[in-house]
């Protein structure tokens, strides 16, 4: 009897390792960007950029913002990465 209650011990801990391990909870806090307009002129390409609340204005394709870099711009829409 001693050994079956040790032995249900012993699973129901290790189901309750793995559910809590697998659980994956992120704690990581995630920008919100916001795209305003993309434009296209005679000097580049642009993009408006708003990082968390914070207006960027027109920022040329290749500059940064913030802690992010704007890759490409294309009529409605812009590729940015993080470094």
């Amino acid at each position: 009897m001693r050994l079956i209650r040790l032995l249900l011990v012993f699973v129901s801990s290790l189901l309750f390792a793995s559910t809590t391990a697998s659980a994956g909870i992120s704690t990581k806090k995630h920008d919100i960007l916001k795209l305003i307009g993309t434009t296209e002129a005679s000097n580049g390409k642009f993009a408006w950029v708003e990082i968390n609340g914070e207006d960027y204005g027109w920022t040329r394709e290749g500059r940064n913002v913030g802690k992010y870099k704007i890759v490409k711009v294309e009529m409605g829409k812009v590729i940015v990465d993080s470094y």
